[in-house]
């Protein structure tokens, strides 16, 4: 609380029957804890409370009590809820209604335009509503509104203060004997006349000055707007330091827009150093703007939960659902509900379907939820149970109990125990719902789609902040800031571009009504006025005040604000700022560093069961930790759905409709005796059986899929015309499974064609769908795609060739090599190959032999090297590197003995 304020003169003169009104609640709540003060220093043990509120609170406790003293019927007051409705309600019956994207932005516009109408005194009769179809648009929903209220008898905010005007001016309300006036920037021309009528019915009118105080002003420039922050969050922490009673203000410009980064950077400054904690937000600074109701994550699952009626449900919330706490079982069933949302994206589901509940038809298979999470299944099929023994429409307040009951079937908010803003933000959600029967006195009953997303609006547009316990430091917005009462302020944001702020006037209001009269953000010298006037507030709230500035916004270069240009400039060797270590680099200088490589993992047992093929030799060659950590320790990261088909499943339909294809075809001759007709109708038949296998997963996407099979026809037709012109052959095997012991590993293999020449010697086939498919992987003690020289191992005395068949648009090739020359362009023999120290054919077998089975001895020996072949290529698709921590140990390593690696 601020120690140097000049509040005793304004104090003193509170009389009985006076009234103290402020611009805001945190204001009047300031003031309050100021007058507190004020007479505990004039050793007072008693006093009464004086009435300090905002202007908007006074007004309604007037008509309330105005209200309470008559016995006529009176308007009822609408709540902000019903009046959106009612503005949504005259938009959607409109006939511009085709043409609005957004209507419930359109509904606010309309609002506030509504309510700076009023407080401007301005007449929707004007001609100038009649030169824009947006102006005559909303002088159309204002009637309409206007009407709605005449017709129900009610009363909404923006009118409330004329009504009560209008009964001061008629004796019916009699105001308080003083007015004092304080905070207030400006006075709206609606406020001037009711403060006229209030002073003509007897009241005395004091408006008082936020501060009188010589501060000593300075302003600095800091390089952006992070360091800025950053900046400010260190002067603050000093101040305290050194003034412990102190009350400090941080103001930031659009603070609500940035208030998970300022308190990022606030609880990394005032971190404790010695356990290296980030403080909590309540302790020593609190930050004013409040977030959505619906960003917080219990009020975010108990929306996600109730958008469970579509049944067909977004993967991303099927898996949101299954990793939030706050659904039932959660702790119990945690583990199981990881492994299916693994399973789910495995298996790129866009959707999921929860069936109805008559059948419990939770998917077959695979990814049957009753049989993965029965669980989180059984209260799926409670909240389906309580939906269909409900009868459409119902009122919002019965709405409201429905979607209790829902979550409670759901078990929401979970098992655990919430924490403090857990529980205080789960109490306001449930006053929202009890504030949702009040659209009952403006609407008809509704159906579910209808409740539901009026309760989506309302909690988006409650803003919610947590209650805390008074903090020194205050950061605030700019508007919250101004006649706040501190001992020290700092200013941020103060630069050319944004102070004075730009004009942006209201788009449903005639901008030269704005013009004229001067209203908020109409005009460039509105906004100077309105500037100075706020500065002025800023430099009298405190004994210290710092402005201060960003140089550059991105690219953008920026100069200090010429409102404070006059202001003494210093650099920041003058402040007083505490000490800040980054808490990344405060780790690592607090590092007391053992280094201890372990690189060997246990050696592969008899009882231990590799389950894997070809890739477990490929990890190895690429980075023996990352073929331990993948096929030992089940180490994989969660797959991402996409829309529609993955590069793997389109690989996947390639080898599918072609191993049907040459199932039928079974050698060269008889693709070249088919025509044309019937050779197209043998692929898009192949290409249809291959789809159905993916159907399951995209039935949603049946134009895509329409698409994918005309690609399909296409690129397998070229290719096929390519295998016509080849020397004469013979499939021998179309995607064979086989066993291949490799060294102690029994590797279950899958080889995509084996053909038989003419001569009786084999080529072996492994179909590529891209383009970037080099033989060059095959040669070196670590080969990128050991997968074909292992395949050459099955039958070394008969394979005679082995090759990439690139199936790619335009590019429709074999890459391969051959024991001899083959007439196939693409596949050279083996002593014209660059890459390899092998000189004849037998030769290159031994070496792949001795090198694969090195590999496979390896693996089971139990390395586990943090090795990457060629980092950082290697490591970029790779997901382990919060695992192996390879970007730490290069640090580390060149921290210990630069260029050095230990032992």
């Amino acid at each position: 609380m601020s120690k140097h304020f000049p509040q005793t003169s304004f104090f003193k003169n509170l009389r009985p029957g006076t009234v103290v009104l402020t611009p805001n609640r945190r204001l009047s709540a300031t003031l309050h804890k100021l007058y507190q003060q004020y007479q505990l220093n004039a050793n007072n043990q008693v006093w009464e409370t004086p009435d300090i509120l905002p202007l908007s609170s006074w007004i309604h406790s007037l008509w309330n009590n105005y209200c309470a003293d008559t016995t006529e019927s009176h308007p009822l007051i609408l709540n902000s809820i019903q009046e959106h409705y009612l503005w949504e309600k005259i938009l959607i019956s409109s006939r511009e209604n085709d043409q609005l994207l957004q209507v419930s932005e359109t509904a606010k516009l309309a609002k506030s335009a509504w309510r700076l109408l009023n407080e401007w005194q301005v007449d929707i009769h004007d001609p100038c509503f009649g030169t824009s179809e947006d102006y005559a648009a909303l002088r159309r929903w204002i009637m309409k509104f206007q009407q709605l209220c005449l017709d129900h008898h009610w009363i909404d905010h923006a009118s409330l203060i004329q009504l009560v005007m209008d009964q001061i001016i008629a004796n019916a309300i009699t105001p308080p004997a003083a007015i004092y006036l304080y905070g207030f920037t400006e006075y709206s021309p609606q406020l001037q006349r009711f403060l006229k009528a209030c002073e003509n019915a007897g009241s005395r009118i004091y408006h008082e000055e936020c501060g009188t105080m010589a501060p000593v002003c300075r302003r600095i420039s800091l390089p952006d707007q992070e360091n800025e922050i950053q900046t400010m969050a260190r002067w603050a922490k000093a101040v305290l330091a050194n003034q412990g009673s102190a009350a400090i203000g941080c103001v930031i410009p659009s603070l609500d827009k940035m208030r998970d980064r300022v308190a990022q950077i606030f609880s990394e400054v005032f971190a404790d150093p010695v356990i290296d904690q980030p403080v909590a937000e309540t302790t020593r600074f609190n930050i004013s703007a409040g977030k959505s109701l619906a960003q917080y994550p219990v009020i975010n699952s108990a929306l996600l939960i109730l958008s469970l009626h579509k049944k067909n449900i977004p993967i991303e919330t099927m898996s949101y659902l299954l990793a939030t706490p706050f659904m039932g079982d959660a702790e119990y069933e945690h583990v199981r509900r990881a492994s299916f949302d693994s399973r789910l994206r495995q298996h790129n589901k866009s959707t999921y379907h929860l069936g109805n509940s008559a059948g419990a038809n939770f998917q077959t298979s695979k990814l049957d939820l009753k049989h993965h999470c029965p669980c989180f299944a059984k209260r799926i099929q409670q909240y389906l149970d309580t939906l269909d023994n409900i009868t459409e429409p119902l009122t919002y307040a019965e709405w409201a109990n429905v979607f209790s009951q829902l979550l409670t079937v759901c078990g929401w908010p979970g098992e655990r125990s919430l924490n403090s803003e857990e529980y205080q933000v789960t109490e306001t959600w449930l006053e929202l719902l009890v504030s949702m029967g009040t659209l009952d006195t403006v609407s008809t009953p509704a159906n579910f789609t209808q409740a539901w997303h009026a309760l989506q609006k309302m909690t988006a547009d409650t803003v919610f902040q947590p209650h805390s316990p008074e903090a020194p430091i205050q950061v605030l917005g700019m508007l919250e800031a101004a006649a706040m009462p501190f001992d020290y302020l700092w200013v941020t944001g103060m630069d050319d571009t944004a102070w004075p702020q730009q004009p942006h006037p209201h788009p449903f209001i005639p901008k030269r009504i704005q013009r004229e009269l001067r209203m908020p953000h109409a005009t460039a010298e509105r906004e100077l006025t309105f500037c100075k006037s706020l500065l002025n507030q800023y430099i009298h709230s405190a004994q210290e005040v710092v402005f201060s500035h960003a140089d550059k916004n991105d690219e953008l270069e920026m100069q200090p604000s010429p409102l404070i240009r006059e202001i003494k400039s210093v650099n920041i060797e003058d402040l007083s700022l505490a000490p800040f270590i980054p808490p990344d680099m405060r780790i690592f200088l607090s590092r007391q560093i053992d280094i201890f490589y372990d690189e060997q993992a246990p050696a592969v047992t008899a009882e231990e069961r590799i389950h894997g093929g070809v890739s477990v030799i490929k990890q190895q060659a690429l980075c023996p930790f990352k073929s331990f950590a993948e096929w030992r320790l089940h180490a994989h990261a969660l797959e991402t759905p996409l829309p529609g088909l993955r590069s793997k499943d389109r690989g996947t339909l390639i080898h599918k409709a072609m191993e049907i294809i040459w199932n039928q075809l079974e050698d060269q001759s008889r693709l070249i005796a088919m025509d044309n007709q019937q050779l197209n109708e043998l692929i898009e038949n192949s290409i249809v059986d291959a789809l159905n296998t993916a159907s399951h997963s995209h039935s949603e996407f049946t134009q895509y899929m329409t698409l994918e099979k005309k690609r399909l026809q296409k690129l397998i037709s070229g290719w096929l015309d390519l295998e016509k012109t080849r020397p004469p052959f013979k499939v021998i095997n179309n995607e064979k499974n086989a066993v291949f012991n490799l060294g102690q590993l029994a590797l279950n293999i899958r080889i995509d064609r084996i053909d038989q020449l003419g001569d009786g010697n084999k080529l072996i086939i492994d179909y590529k769908t891209g383009k970037q498919n080099d033989i060059a992987g095959w040669f070196s003690d670590r080969p990128e795609e050991p997968q074909l020289p292992l395949y050459s191992l099955l039958d070394p005395e008969h394979t005679c060739s082995i090759a990439f068949a690139q199936i790619h648009p335009g590019e429709y090739v074999f890459k391969g090599i051959s024991r001899y020359a083959l007439d196939m362009p693409g596949i050279r023999m083996i002593t014209e190959i660059k890459k390899t120290t092998a000189l004849s054919w037998g030769e290159q077998i031994s070496q792949w032999n001795e090198t694969l089975n090195k590999l496979s001895a390896d693996f089971c020996l139990g390395d586990a090297r943090v090795d990457p072949k060629d980092p950082p290529q290697t490591c970029n698709w790779c997901a382990l590197h919060p695992l192996c921590r390879i970007n730490e140990e290069i640090h580390i390593t060149d921290a210990v003995s630069p260029g050095t690696r230990q032992p």
